[in-house]
């Protein structure tokens, strides 16, 4: 296979995921602090910023094998439209059933786009590293512009007809999706096994990313705006929420590449081991009720494991990594539709600092079931 024409499918896919992340983006600051303008309760927000999870740890093994009868090619160009339409439906649709199903394409398309760029960065598994790392640099853009811009237009137009806009916008993917080179994809993406479970057994890697993704993309990305709620107006409340979530984005823009790199020469041990402590210290100062230290240690560590999680995968399961990286996204999934719900649901009986605390304790314990386990000793082995 050409490299040149498998990084350009690199590049390529990962705009079409970055530009079709718009509308979710933008709805976990916005659905948090007006759900009456959508018809719906704060108990349905928690749902509704999860069920998009929960649909794609069942699909993730079906879109595999709709990859292996279409084309990734043809896969990503069926996406990147449910995601157009699913971005559009946050804005013309209303109600708890509608908006269900919205969230629920969107969840759809956003495992078969991750599936595809991750098929094309990890094809050298001694290189996966640096391309996943340029892959989530990219997805950034896209997050980044709308809880920005975004989040500044919807105080124009309004929360609900910001995502019209959004959904016009996203509609570029399709176009950028017809260029992607259909003659640089794998022969196969996944390897002739025995069928597994849908839901997959979870090892100790995937139980830290499933912690990653119940407390920063879960617990974290509901709560932020409603916490500083408590302290500034409700629309400068909204305004630094999603400046903080866009600022994720943008560490993990320009944290990711470099941390790729790192792995990929010096091991993933010691990157890993201190980016985890920054995201329980993270933890900590939010429920100690530091937002801004809190905040800025989560998004700098989010930034960095993004890619170190991925990586990891790639250099423990070499033999199989596209199935590996699936079995740890879905666990992702799990994590960051539980948080959601968990958060949504136990808001009206704690705070959300005690929720942080409670991630930041789970976090140390799934770090050190890690530490005992076969894989530790792998990571630390640099692959040039």
């Amino acid at each position: 296979m050409i490299d040149r024409l498998v990084m350009r499918n690199v590049w390529v896919s990962s705009w079409v995921l970055s530009l079709s992340l718009f509308g979710d983006a933008l709805i976990y600051v916005i659905l948090p602090v007006h759900a009456d303008a959508f018809g719906v309760s704060m108990v349905m927000v928690g749902f509704l910023l999860a069920v998009n999870r929960i649909i794609r740890t069942f699909a993730y093994g079906l879109i595999v094998d709709l990859a292996e009868r279409i084309g990734v090619k043809n896969l990503c160009l069926i996406a990147a439209i449910t995601a157009t339409l699913s971005t559009l439906g946050y804005g013309f649709l209303d109600g708890a059933v509608l908006l269900t199903l919205s969230r629920m394409l969107w969840g759809l398309s956003f495992a078969a786009l991750l599936l595809v760029t991750l098929t094309y960065a990890a094809v050298n598994p001694a290189k996966a590293g640096t391309r996943i790392g340029i892959s989530r640099s990219v997805e950034q853009v896209g997050p980044l512009l709308a809880m920005t811009v975004g989040a500044w237009f919807a105080t124009i137009v309004g929360p609900r007809d910001v995502f019209l806009y959004l959904g016009l916008a996203t509609a570029v993917c399709v176009g950028l999706a017809f260029c992607l080179d259909g003659s640089a994809q794998p022969e196969r993406i996944k390897k002739q096994l025995s069928r597994d479970r849908i839901f997959p057994w979870p090892d100790s890697l995937d139980m830290m990313i499933f912690w990653m993704g119940a407390g920063i993309d879960g617990v974290f990305t509901v709560s932020i705006s409603l916490m500083w709620a408590q302290y500034v107006s409700l629309e400068t409340a909204i305004l630094f929420g999603g400046s903080i979530l866009a600022a994720r984005r943008l560490s993990e823009m320009l944290v990711a590449p470099c941390s790729g790199v790192i792995a990929d020469r010096f091991g993933i041990r010691l990157p890993l081991t201190l980016m985890i402590l920054l995201a329980v210290a993270g933890f900590v100062l939010l429920g100690a009720g530091q937002l801004m230290a809190g905040s800025v240690a989560l998004v700098l560590a989010r930034g960095a494991l993004g890619t170190l999680f991925p990586a990891a995968v790639a250099r423990i399961n070499p033999d199989n990594t596209v199935k590996a990286l699936a079995r740890n996204q879905t666990w992702r999934d799990v994590g960051a539709a539980a948080g959601p719900l968990a958060t949504g649901a136990g808001l009206a009986f704690v705070g959300p600092e005690i929720m942080h605390m409670a991630v930041a304790a789970a976090f140390i314990i799934a770090f050190a079931v890690f530490v005992l386990s076969p894989g530790w000793k792998t990571v630390t082995r640099p692959v040039i």
